[in-house]
């Protein structure tokens, strides 16, 4: 094989890898940050219904999910599992880091999105 045809090969075979590890490198670097993210995903989240059924999802790090009455399944966070029942009323409104749950004994609990990130902090 000619040394140029050698040279062809390693430009078809690495550039792309090379350019591809460049990108992720960049992102890391300048990219948003994994905390902003998971704040747009709560704050675009939005859904209402009554808890159905509560499972843990083995295939997702063995996550508790509630099935609401609406068909959302809604991912709980490992702080609030135990506040969390079967039967409890769920409204989380869109645009809002405030979890809603209503009891069938009429008690209210406010959840607040921003506790759970102090403490994945520390």
């Amino acid at each position: 094989m000619k040394k140029l045809d050698k040279y062809i090969l390693y430009a078809i075979f690495y550039l792309p890898a090379s350019l591809l590890l460049f990108y992720f490198m960049y992102e890391i670097s300048f990219g948003e940050k994994r905390e902003k993210l998971i704040l747009d995903d709560d704050l675009n989240e939005s859904f209402v219904g009554n808890v159905d059924s509560l499972y843990r999802d083995k295939r997702n790090h063995n996550v508790k999910v509630a099935v609401l009455s609406s068909g959302y399944k809604y991912q709980i966070p490992a702080l609030w599992e135990s506040k969390i029942q079967k039967g409890d009323s769920l409204i989380k409104e869109e645009r809002s880091l405030i979890l809603n749950i209503y009891r069938r004994d009429n008690n209210h609990i406010l959840l607040y999105y921003k506790d759970i990130y102090k403490k994945s902090k520390q």
